[in-house]
């Protein structure tokens, strides 16, 4: 394909997105529903297909040395896409945030202002592996009004072609503009392409790895909002209830060791660090490698030695880092200097140091005594997430339907005029 097709290629696919978003933008909610509706019909229709078409992209992922925490993201199976379906229904089942109008109040010359919530526009998605993101990604950009284009890894080609269709099918079937949802198959050049169409595209959306992400931000013209890493700390407090930090140390670890809300860091106050040793036992009987600091080291030698490198780690895998700390304001300093503004937790039954460290730690998901996995669209109610943002803008942690919308204010008048009269 020469530059000059790739060049008509992508500027069909954002001349289709324009079309559909101005569309969506009036689309009534009921056909949004349907749409989605529809879409968890076809994903149970077609589920052994999905999975065939998954199971071949793993192998092909592995025999092409795709790196291990990928090729587990990649997993699409029956269990997932029940998943998938169980979040379309409870999407469909949300308010529509398109066209609330918010704040609505009387100025002192009459004028009745408020602000209405509208739709961001066309979006694209730039992400790896997780077919899972082709169907969240595209429920919220429909149900919030805007058209999306989704461009996952080649990792992931044949499962996201197939979920492609099924998009395609499902907007069909509600009378919706069949490309609101485009899932594509693309050439890095062609990815540029859309990353300096700001014209064209209103926002960008990347999750991946931080290369990825990286590099989306670096070549993009276009306003990015990140899912970056998630150098995720639990702070285990002098006052914490040991039967309880286990649990929560044990299920933001195991659960699902590849996603960016596991827990990578313990952070355990000094005044209890006679529990390390039994700590330490339990998290290698559950088969977590454990890299220590010196004081971890000399309370459970069984620990491997851990690096400055290990506290600023992602890992996505069955590995903690530990760290022995003199007090709450050590524990935030540390998170302050290694986190990577993702999730951080506290485990104590010490209300005031329970209050200081969600005042102060400055992430996007504070939580006291509960996992890391509660970071999660479902859990608090979305029904899913499109992603989860570490920035500071609009959106920051789980993104779902408000996070996909701007505003217009909107000015009810009876004849009011801002001169004297002419």
């Amino acid at each position: 394909m020469t530059p000059d097709d790739k060049r008509s290629r992508t500027a069909s696919v954002t001349q289709h997105a324009r079309e559909a978003c101005k569309e969506l933008a009036l689309a009534e909610t009921t056909a949004k529903n349907r749409c989605l509706t529809l879409l968890a019909e076809l994903l149970e229709e077609n589920k052994q297909a999905l999975v065939e078409a998954n199971s071949k992209d793993m192998r092909d992922a592995k025999r092409n040395g795709v790196a291990e925490a990928l090729v587990n993201r990649l997993l699409f199976d029956e269990s997932k896409i029940d998943g998938r379906i169980r979040s379309l229904e409870k999407i469909a089942r949300l308010p529509d945030p398109v066209g609330q109008v918010r704040g609505m109040k009387r100025t002192e010359n009459g004028l009745l202002v408020g602000r209405m919530q509208v739709p961001l526009g066309v979006l694209l998605m730039v992400y790896e592996a997780r077919p899972h993101v082709t169907i969240n990604a595209g429920a919220f950009a429909l149900k919030s009004g805007n058209a999306i284009l989704c461009k996952g890894g080649s990792e992931a080609a044949g499962c996201n072609t197939l979920l492609g269709e099924l998009w395609r099918r499902a907007l069909q079937g509600a009378g919706l503009h069949p490309r609101a949802v485009q899932v594509l198959q693309l050439s890095h050049e062609e990815v540029d392409e859309l990353l300096n169409s700001p014209e064209q595209i209103d926002l960008v959306i990347p999750r991946g790895g931080k290369k990825l992400i990286e590099t989306v931000s670096e070549r993009s013209r276009i306003p990015v909002i990140k899912h970056y890493e998630g150098v995720c700390n639990i702070y285990i407090g002098r006052r914490a209830d040991r039967s309880k930090a286990l649990q929560i140390v044990l299920d933001s670890k195991l659960l699902m060791p590849a996603v960016c809300n596991a827990a990578e860091t313990l952070l355990i106050d000094s005044s209890i660090q006679d529990w390390i040793p039994q700590l330490v036992s339990t998290l290698m009987e559950k088969g977590v490698e454990v890299r220590g600091c010196s004081r971890t080291c000399a309370c459970a030698p069984q620990a491997a030695p851990a690096t400055q490198e290990d506290w600023a780690t992602e890992y996505l895998d069955t590995i903690y880092s530990l760290r022995v700390v003199d007090g709450l304001e050590e524990a935030m300093g540390h998170i302050a200097t290694y986190g990577s503004g993702h999730t951080d937790v506290i485990v104590t039954e010490d209300y005031s140091d329970a209050r200081r460290f969600i005042n102060e730690v400055d992430s996007s998901v504070v939580l006291a005594n509960a996992s890391t996995m509660f970071c999660d669209g479902e859990s608090l109610g979305m029904g899913a997430e499109i992603g989860i943002s570490t920035d500071r803008f609009h959106a920051r942690g789980p993104m779902g339907l408000e996070e996909l919308t701007t505003y217009k204010h909107v000015i009810w008048g009876d004849g009011q005029v801002y001169g004297s009269g002419f």
